[in-house]
């Protein structure tokens, strides 16, 4: 039987990503849940702290398989360059048991002002966007770590876009599986992360 925790989660999440944070309220969620209101302050504190509570718990295994991923490479160094670091990066999200949830959740977390989802969103994945920015900084020593960053942070909005429309607009064409998206995805990063720095200034 789901402990009162599981079950405020589960209701938090389905009410967040249906209504957003705003219109969601702890009473709400505590009702949904079979809960009293009280095991929500007991649980989380606040609506702030069950809303990252309920992030962290999706996005705690897919960043720890990416790290992992990221560790056994830089073990292996004969295995190490760029497609293998963005393979580490990305492929967790689609082997994790917690991609079915993740299209409605990011949509729902990006929609958010960025006062409420700025700090959360550095606590889950700053660590992770340091240690991924520093391994392909290594790899490309010919761009400026500020380049790599921007880089991976265009990286990431591409990720985000991949997961959350499953199809490119304005063309029919058959939907591909996860594991051929992603690796469309990779390869059209290499391509970006291997082209050269451009001077400040340049135009567009």
């Amino acid at each position: 039987m789901p402990s009162t925790q599981d079950c405020l989660l589960d209701a938090a999440e389905a009410l967040f990503v249906e209504k957003g944070y705003a219109a969601t309220s702890l009473r709400s969620i505590a009702t949904h849940a079979g809960a009293n209101l009280a095991a929500t302050h007991y649980h989380f504190g606040s609506k702030q702290g069950l809303f990252a509570a309920v992030v962290h718990r999706r996005v705690t295994p897919i960043n720890q398989a990416r790290l992992a991923a990221l560790d056994d490479l830089e073990a292996d160094t004969a295995r190490l360059d760029i497609r293998s670091v963005l393979e580490a990066f990305l492929l967790p999200l689609i082997k994790s048991d917690e991609a079915e949830f993740l299209p409605g959740l990011i949509g729902r977390i990006y929609s958010e002002p960025k006062a409420l989802i700025r700090p959360m969103l550095e606590q889950e994945f700053g660590v992770v966007a340091r240690r991924f920015a520093a391994a392909l900084s290594r790899l490309l020593p010919e761009l400026s770590i500020t380049e790599v960053r921007w880089r991976f942070h265009f990286l990431v909005g591409s990720m985000l876009q991949t997961l959350s429309l499953p199809l490119p607009l304005g063309a029919e064409i058959a939907e591909d599986g996860s594991q051929a998206k992603f690796q469309r995805l990779i390869n059209f990063a290499i391509s970006g992360f291997l082209a050269p720095e451009p001077s400040l200034g340049e135009p567009l």
